[in-house]
Parts: C-alpha cells; sequence; structure tokens
C-alpha cells in the first residue's frame, strides 16, 4: 500500500491506494474518511472448544457478508517443564502436540465448512507454537489479518475473567480489530452496531473504522458518549463533538448522541437493555473507555444476559 500526499487549500490529504485498486482517503487535521475499504483476511484462533466451535459461525458468517477468506489457527503451548526431563523428552512431547493440534485443527476446519458453507478454497489452517496471545498478535500482522474473531465463555461479572487472559492480550496488542463472541450470541447479522466513545482522540476516524465493519453488513452505527455528572466543564465540548461527527457522517447510516449518568458503566448497561444493539464497538487507547472497564468489576449484563459481542479496535 502507497500513500500519495495532496495538497488542497484546507490540509493535506493522504490518497492510501489499495490492494484492492481503490483509493481511501484520510485527512490530517482528525477528519478522516476511508472509503471502499475492501477486507480480505479474517484471523480466527480456536482452542477446538465448545465456545470456539460457536464463534467460528459468526465468523463464517462475516466472511460470507465481507467476502473475505479464513485463516484458522491453533496456537499449542509451551509445556510446562520439569528439572527431571530430559531434552528429547521435551522435543518428543512438543512434536506430538503438534500432531495432536493438526489433526484436531483438519477436523476442526471439516465442521466449520460444514456449519459456514465457505468453500474450501477460502479457507487456511496454521498450527504454530508458542504462548497463545503473543503468537495470535503475531500471525495477526503477518498475514495482514483485517480482524480477529475469537470465542469467550462468559463465566463470570467480571470482565477480566470472562474476557480470559488470551482475550485481553491479543485485544490490547492486536494490529487490527477484533471480535469477542460469548458463547451463546446470536449467529445473526448485526443489524445494530453500538460504538461507546470517550470523545477523546480521534471520533471521526474511530467511527470511520467501525463503518467499514456496519457498511457491507448493512448495520446502523450508533455513537454513543456517556459521561457521569461529576464532569466539570464537559458539556460544551460533548454538544461541539456531537455536532462535529453528525456533519460528518450526514450522509451515512449514523446517529450520534450523549448521555449523563452517575456511573457511566452503569449507563452503558442501562443504554444497551433500551436498544438492545447487536454489537458493542470499543476503542482502545492509553486513556480509553476500555481501560476502566478493565479495572471495573460490571454485572453479567454484557456477556450472560445480552449475550452481546464486542468489537474492539484501536485509535
Amino acid at each position: 500500500m502507497m500513500n500519495i500526499p495532496v495538497q488542497t487549500d484546507k490540509s493535506h490529504v493522504f490518497i492510501y491506494v489499495s490492494s484492492c485498486g481503490e483509493a481511501a482517503f484520510l485527512v490530517n487535521f482528525g477528519i478522516s474518511i476511508l472509503k471502499n475499504y475492501c477486507m480480505k483476511t479474517i484471523l480466527f484462533p480456536t482452542d477446538f472448544s465448545t465456545n470456539a466451535i460457536h464463534a467460528s459461525q459468526y465468523a463464517g458468517m462475516l466472511a460470507r457478508r465481507l467476502n473475505t477468506k479464513v485463516v484458522l489457527l491453533n496456537v499449542y503451548s509451551v509445556p510446562t517443564v520439569s528439572e527431571y526431563q530430559l531434552p528429547y523428552e521435551i522435543e518428543n512431547f512438543i512434536m506430538q502436540n503438534r500432531k495432536d493440534a493438526e489433526k484436531n485443527l483438519q477436523d476442526f476446519t471439516a465442521k466449520f465448512i460444514e456449519t459456514t458453507s465457505l468453500a474450501p478454497d477460502r479457507i487456511t489452517q496454521m498450527v504454530e507454537y508458542g504462548f497463545v496471545g503473543d503468537k495470535i498478535n503475531e500471525i495477526a500482522k503477518l498475514i495482514e489479518a483485517d480482524c480477529i474473531v475469537m470465542g469467550t465463555k462468559g463465566a463470570s461479572n467480571a470482565i477480566d475473567k470472562w474476557l480470559g487472559t488470551h482475550s485481553q492480550k491479543v485485544m490490547k496488542n492486536a494490529p487490527c480489530p477484533v471480535w469477542i463472541v460469548p458463547e451463546d450470541a446470536a449467529i445473526n447479522y448485526p443489524q445494530n452496531i453500538l460504538y461507546a466513545a470517550d470523545f477523546k482522540e480521534d471520533e471521526i476516524l474511530a467511527t470511520q473504522k467501525v463503518l467499514q465493519f456496519s457498511k457491507p453488513l448493512e448495520a446502523t452505527c450508533r455513537v454513543i458518549h456517556i459521561h457521569d455528572y461529576f464532569e466539570l466543564d464537559v458539556s460544551h465540548g460533548v454538544r461541539d463533538m456531537v455536532h462535529l461527527l453528525e456533519d460528518e457522517f450526514e450522509n451515512e447510516d449514523v446517529t450520534v448522541g450523549h448521555v449523563d449518568r452517575a456511573d457511566i458503566i452503569e449507563g452503558l448497561e442501562t443504554y444497551i437493555r433500551t436498544h438492545k444493539p447487536d454489537v458493542l464497538a470499543l476503542a482502545i487507547h492509553e486513556k480509553s473507555f476500555l481501560s476502566k472497564i478493565f479495572d471495573v468489576s460490571v454485572t453479567k449484563h454484557f456477556v450472560q444476559e445480552a449475550k452481546l459481542p464486542i468489537l474492539t479496535f484501536r485509535k
């Protein structure tokens, strides 16, 4: 991909020419418009569990609508080594794990093709050895994945537990957007994607990243900012941002709003219960709303009650 700077009377516009032969425009003063973005690859890591099988159907659904290929990845972990084990025993253990992983992935792929009706030539299998979270992000970067889709069990009301260690690590460091799919999430094309915006950094670019999924999925994008009553001197800035986003996306299927609540987490949960989105989108940066969620024990609503897939991406 190459970028070409073009001088206009207001600012520099960078034209990115993709491998699809289509142009995308990014303006350097905060207004960002990416058009005709062409997705090619979904990475789906699997541990062959029941919730992974369920989430793979969601990945297949996205692949059909986005017209992408799917890379099925299994990472077999570094074994626990005893001081009494000989080097050849460890090597044999690793080799056996790889053989088992390859066989399990072949079986998983056959089931994936059967349940998703994707053509076999759109599916690639990969078996890798290493630490799961690190290896997933490494492979995503290597294959230039457009997104990662992962399953989660949702066994606890603490987000740091139900997302799991691997999912957290992938979400925080992934080079592309990440979909987290609860084990009971409906396998339906999303009709309404809710982006919970913190109104920090570049919200126009962040909203456009949501649109890269919502447009081909033919879903509505709803941008909502929730701030607590005790945040001082924010109302004017919030209104300005709402107007800016409304003006920028007036020709898109995007609605923008803000809500005052005593508690941001509870406010978001109430909003989700009321508006019933199909996907919750969150942007990640150092001071993001998502970082607050990781430090707070939340109710079961996100996963166990709402069964809500989450789409995360970096700003």
